[in-house]
């Protein structure tokens, strides 16, 4: 197993600018698919939790199920949803990343439902 060493990249060009390697768990010198397996389980874990996901996941499902301009309070709404795993006071899994705490967000949300907004034009989906 190689270790893992802090490798510091200094720039010299760019007044002092420096950067961390990324870790690798990928072993050049003895490669297995349980390397391949533990670098791109981290990759995913990071891709997942990573602070946009929540909006970016929301927001194009708003998109896609409501409306296609959702204020930013239905987003943060969703989102908290995504990150939780519960959403008014039920709880569906607890987990970061739940979808069905999500959905249920986004379907059970005021602006989701309210007929006082089918009479806005502004309101409502595009249709692609």
């Amino acid at each position: 197993v190689a270790s893992q060493q802090e490798s510091i990249v200094r720039l010299n060009n760019s007044g002092g600018f420096e950067f961390r390697n990324p870790p690798t768990f990928h072993s050049f010198a003895l490669p297995s698919a349980r390397d391949a397996a533990y670098e791109t389980e981290a990759l995913l874990d990071h891709l997942f939790y990573q602070a946009n996901t929540g909006p970016f996941v929301a927001s194009q499902l708003i998109q896609r199920l409501v409306t296609s301009n959702p204020s930013p309070r239905y987003v943060a709404s969703a989102v908290a949803a995504f990150k939780s795993g519960a959403h008014s006071g039920r709880t569906y899994s607890g987990h970061h990343g739940d979808l069905a705490a999500t959905v249920a967000a986004i379907l059970l949300d005021p602006e989701a439902r309210s007929p006082t907004l089918d009479l806005d034009p502004a309101a409502g989906k595009l249709r692609e």
